[in-house]
């Protein structure tokens, strides 16, 4: 057993939605599971309600499994002074901040810079070191905070190559996505369908979560015009943008009995029905980092089809776990769905999903926090 530490993270945490405070949560439980004593802080408020697009920032029927109070403030700098003073009341040797976003990197770099006075060794797990889209002072805000990290953990070779790019050149170790293994194991794919009011035949594909222009849904629809096999397509998440432009596509191009737009933030508790019913998770995205999906969709045994943008293709095995296309080509895009039919390839990837779950455990990621 390692020896014991008193580790801090600070993040949201569930009740906040997404893949973020899902994350924040798992590997607390990691650490606690391999004995550490974790004290975690979480979010007072995270967005500002006038930057935020989605209809709530909170899951109502979440269950949050640690206690984590609520004392950090995105914008209240007298918050950071407190959450900096409860994490050295508490003791901790070392803190642990999940960074996404440059918006909460003044927050983070004060409570940091703190903390580093204290004595309190800090770290970060960098899920995005650059936002998706264009934001002012990006770079600069980010740097500020990661400096007065003592090491730091990229999600991807693509995160670590933006890190060097804003001038980290060291303390940087990649250390891929976990599997998300929390919502349960797949259940009984025509229980799964019936439960959605779904076919109980027939080949279902999912793009699940968020639903932000980056991630190209209406790549994936002009692709289903394209496409010469019949499937059904589950769009599953709470829109933040383009539903019209989505709406028009479906109109334009027939599709209406061939799409299911399910615009709702998706509860943990629903998630293993979602996935238990595709036969494949489609990740048409413009630009991304990593993703949370793929790895849930590793953990229930689902293919994926990704395009091959950013850290995607760090995380997915060609012709191994999913099947790799080229960015913005609804052509390319929809000759792989078509793929899905050859015989024997949909059974082969599920196999590869499978063993990824298991290279991408919890207890590999958080064991360079518990050694140094």
């Amino acid at each position: 057993m390692p020896e014991t530490q008193r580790i801090g993270i600070v993040g949201p945490y569930p009740p906040y939605r997404g893949g973020i405070a899902q994350f924040t949560e798992r590997m607390h439980r990691a650490l606690d599971e391999a004995g550490q004593r974790v004290t975690g802080v979480s979010f007072r408020r995270l967005y500002p309600s006038l930057f935020f697009p989605g209809a709530s920032q909170e899951d109502a029927g979440a269950n949050p499994r640690f206690e984590a109070p609520r004392v950090l403030d995105s914008i209240n700098p007298l918050s950071w002074r407190r959450t900096a003073r409860h994490l050295v009341d508490a003791g901790v040797e070392r803190a642990i901040f999940m960074h996404w976003m440059p918006f909460f990197a003044p927050a983070y770099a004060s409570v940091a810079e703190r903390l580093g006075r204290a004595g309190v060794s800090v770290s970060a797990v960098v899920h995005n070191a650059l936002p998706h889209e264009r934001q002012p002072l990006a770079r600069t805000l980010s740097r500020r905070f990661l400096q007065h990290c003592d090491y730091i953990v990229a999600l991807s070779e693509t995160v670590r190559r933006d890190l060097v790019s804003m001038g980290l050149h060291d303390k940087i170790d990649v250390r891929p996505h976990p599997t998300y293994d929390q919502f349960g194991g797949r259940t009984d794919r025509r229980a799964a369908r019936q439960a959605l009011g779904l076919p109980p035949q027939g080949r279902v594909l999912l793009f699940f979560g968020l639903v932000r222009r980056y991630k190209g849904v209406d790549i994936l629809l002009e692709a289903m015009a394209h496409m010469h096999t019949e499937v059904l397509l589950v769009v599953a998440g709470e829109w933040y943008e383009d539903r019209a432009e989505a709406e028009a596509l479906i109109e334009q191009h027939g599709l209406a009995e061939r799409v299911r737009l399910v615009d709702r933030y998706i509860p943990d508790a629903d998630v293993a029905t979602y996935f238990s019913a595709a036969d494949a998770v489609v990740q048409p995205y413009r630009q991304a980092t990593q993703s949370g999906v793929v790895q849930t969709a590793f953990h229930f045994g689902v293919p994926v089809v990704v395009s091959g943008v950013g850290g995607l293709p760090e995380m997915v095995g060609h012709e191994v776990e999913g099947l790799i296309v080229a960015p913005e080509d609804p052509a390319a895009l929809a000759a792989a769905l078509d793929r899905l039919e050859e015989p024997g390839l949909l059974p082969r990837l599920a196999e590869g999903a499978l063993a990824a779950r298991e290279r991408y455990t919890w207890e590999h990621f958080i064991h360079p926090f518990l050694s140094r």
